[in-house]
């Protein structure tokens, strides 16, 4: 495994200078630094409810005034409180037993209402059935794909989507939300939740590499997730909470929706097109209703910053004082967007510390670990920005191909354990045995190495270029040619062929020559990394495939990269010679 160098402006991976990075607060705690490359969190000691189920019922108790918001398509809100959520809930929970559910069925929900989301979501719960969301813009395909992923699960979906299914699916179509809610006299709706190791969610992920796959999450592991991030981030019942992603995904469900549950803090849902339309409305909600916790990933506290510098909002104000605690996750997150984005919204009373790194991933019930820092103190020179340490409970460890522990600043693989920790993936023994080693860690997937007691994330192993003695990862290129002339903003995906050759695909700017762009392209990539772009492959920006977080599919771009240099023979690149 290689040492690393957090080189400033982002080089090549090479032997190691320093792993002295910014701790906490944005110093350093070599006091701290460990011998090995393993992070344990602090005891999680009661994380409260043993059921999902329990949670939902304590935050109905706890609170009483609305809690759950939704903001609609054209940003008009809608408020529910937590015991007319468990009220919703149970009355559903009546109209899919008489539909046949019973406990531990699965059930798959396609459903483009929010509201009607969680309502079903939280009567699978009660009832002890397994929900499991499916992203609403896949269509009857996605969902019969899904369907069989799962095994003939049953299906609640809207009308025009249940009446599209064909075959096995379409005979386990239950109906619509509404359908099931309908009267429910002589309907038992006395929960029967499962608890503690019992199946809680089915998580539908295909990520960033390939085939679709259920991600198992237990009550314990969603349960002990919300304690820790609860415990770790001060989220309670005094706080406000402010999420975009979608509920159907679980940065939406659980990372946010199911954790202000836990805390009974009052939570508020806004549609991703509806932020993306106009970001300076992230900035509205935040200030309108005093919104302490929120998220977002790194790309778009750029664009927020950049719109705040431009005159946009020019004569606009916002107190974003009460903002103590904002996720950046998601992607990898750089030095110059924390600072850049922590300048443009001081003078609007963003606390300096209020941006927290973290990392996470559907297999951890989402974020579990987390990196608290001063903004001010950041170098925006640094390649990396650590993603912290772990939560309560939580343990993770960098190690070799072997799964032997490398010493503190080595690159190596990222695992984890914990009571997060999912056991594995649903009717995929094979896939589950090899996410896991033989002492019981997951494999993530993700490139990491320790320094002065925090976790720094430096990427995927699967966006990982190597070529020679150096190396980057993928994500390196792609914010290099960001904002490069003859390309569309952020269009760029850098992978590699089985072969290693690299490629990058990209969107090419109205006018721009593609052989020149392809030239300036590889020198510029050379340049910055020292690694051999083999071929630039222009697509169209709506052809680039990409997860709902915005990752890149790179398995699937990897099937389209050419067979040999596309390089067109009559433009020599001198400076970057063309790949044998």
């Amino acid at each position: 495994m290689p040492s690393v160098v957090p080189a400033e402006g982002g080089g090549p991976l090479g032997p190691l200078e320093s792993t002295r990075s910014p701790g906490p607060g944005g110093g350093t705690t070599a006091a701290t630094t460990p011998v090995t490359s393993l992070l344990t969190g602090p005891p999680l000691t009661d994380p409260g409810p043993a059921s999902l189920a329990d949670v939902l019922r304590r935050a109905a108790a706890r609170r009483t005034c609305p809690a759950v918001c939704h903001l609609d398509a054209e940003g008009r809100e809608t408020w529910t409180g937590y015991g007319e959520l468990f009220a919703d809930a149970s009355r559903l929970l009546g109209g899919l037993r008489r539909a046949g559910v019973v406990r531990g069925d699965r059930v798959l929900l396609h459903l483009g209402d929010e509201r009607e989301l969680l309502t079903v979501f939280w009567a699978c719960v009660l009832g002890g059935f397994v929900p499991a969301p499916v992203a609403s813009r896949e269509g009857p395909d996605g969902l019969s794909d899904a369907w069989h992923t799962l095994r003939g699960p049953w299906i609640v979906a809207d009308d025009a989507t249940g009446t599209a299914l064909v075959d096995g699916p379409r005979a386990h179509w239950l109906g619509s939300a509404a359908h099931l809610s309908g009267p429910a006299a002589g309907a038992d709706v006395t929960p029967t939740p499962g608890r503690g190791d019992d199946l809680a969610v089915l998580v539908l992920t295909a990520g960033s590499t390939g085939a679709p796959k259920a991600v198992m999450l237990s009550h314990r592991n969603i349960v002990s997730r919300s304690a820790g991030t609860a415990l770790a981030n001060g989220v309670g019942d005094a706080c406000v909470t402010f999420n975009w992603m979608p509920l159907d995904h679980v940065s939406g469900l659980v990372m946010f929706h199911v954790r202000d549950v836990y805390a009974a803090a009052a939570q508020i849902h806004a549609r991703k097109e509806w932020v993306l339309a106009d970001p300076l409305r992230w900035l509205d909600v935040i200030d309108r209703h005093r919104v302490s916790v929120a998220w977002a990933a790194d790309s778009f506290f750029d664009r927020v910053a950049a719109r705040v510098e431009d005159g946009t909002a020019a004569g606009r104000r916002w107190d974003l004082s009460a903002l103590a605690y904002v996720m950046n996750g998601g992607a990898p997150v750089k030095a110059r967007t924390v600072r850049r984005f922590a300048a443009a919204l001081a003078p609007h009373g963003l606390p300096a510390t209020a941006m927290r790194p973290g990392w996470g991933m559907s297999e951890t019930a989402s974020g579990v670990v987390d990196h608290r820092l001063d903004a001010r103190r950041l170098d925006p020179g640094a390649r990396w920005v650590p993603s912290g340490v772990p939560h309560p409970g939580v343990s993770v460890r960098v190690v070799d191909e072997d799964d032997r522990t490398v010493p503190p600043g080595t690159l190596g693989r990222l695992q984890v354990t914990g009571p997060t920790t999912t056991r594995g993936y649903f009717g995929a023994e094979e896939e589950t045995r090899a996410a896991f080693t033989a002492d019981g860690w997951l494999r993530t997937g993700d490139m990491a190495f320790v320094a002065d007691g925090a976790l720094t994330v430096t990427g995927s192993a699967d966006d990982l270029v190597r070529q020679g003695e150096v190396s980057c990862h993928g994500h390196e290129i792609e914010h290099l040619l960001a904002g490069f002339d003859g390309l569309l903003p952020g269009s760029a995906v850098a992978c590699t062929a089985a072969d290693g050759t690299l490629a990058v695909f990209c969107s090419l700017a109205p006018d721009a020559s593609a052989d020149r762009t392809a030239r300036e392209v590889r020198a510029a990539v050379a340049r910055r990394f020292g690694v051999d772009v083999a071929h630039v492959v222009p697509l169209d920006l709506a052809d680039i495939p990409r997860t709902p977080t915005g990752k890149p599919r790179r398995a699937r771009l990897r099937a389209l990269i050419p067979a040999r240099d596309t390089r067109p023979a009559d433009t020599p690149d001198e400076e970057h010679p063309p790949c044998s």
